[in-house]
């Protein structure tokens, strides 16, 4: 299997809404046990239009990127998008010296072609487009049930920096 890896366009958003939506699933499933968790991560019913704003400005913006993972599909006899990386450059906190940060937002690869190392080139892929626009230091999101992707994030050099917790008033 032999998997390439580009840029997306804004053509490529209807599969990455789908991919997204994987995701998103995927999310609500390690939290199925958890009725408060699993109730903050309940879908608004315009999720589509506000996903497919959101993506767009940052594929068509200078200060983000999606990154996608394809394979030949050799029945379809063309590329099939396995998975994506959302990166873009996030403000900080005025108070702080470091003002900008890369961050990847979202980073998924659909079941059958996780543990093939694509991951890990997104990593690569997302830290030299974030060392080209000058950043030096990166952020990755993960919930915090998902905790084989957590592990593998500690591996790629990431630390716990700031834990966000909630409650219901």
């Amino acid at each position: 299997m032999r998997v390439t890896f580009r840029e997306a366009t804004t053509k490529d958003v209807p599969v990455l809404f789908k991919l997204a939506q994987e995701l998103m699933i995927h999310n609500r499933i390690l939290n199925k046990a958890d009725k408060t968790r699993y109730k903050l991560l309940k879908l608004v019913p315009n999720i589509k239009k506000l996903w497919v704003r959101w993506v767009t400005k940052q594929i068509t913006s200078s200060n983000g990127s999606v990154i996608v993972a394809e394979i030949k599909n050799l029945k379809k006899s063309k590329n099939e998008i396995v998975g994506y990386a959302l990166i873009y450059i996030q403000d900080n906190v005025k108070v702080y010296s470091i003002r900008k940060t890369g961050y990847i937002g979202d980073l998924y690869i659909t079941q059958g072609y996780r543990n093939k190392g694509i991951a890990t080139k997104f990593k690569e892929l997302a830290f030299g487009w974030f060392k080209k626009k000058k950043m030096k230091y990166a952020s990755i999101a993960v919930h915090s049930k998902n905790i084989k992707a957590h592990s593998i994030y500690k591996k790629w050099g990431f630390f716990d920096y700031h834990t966000e917790m909630r409650r219901k008033l």
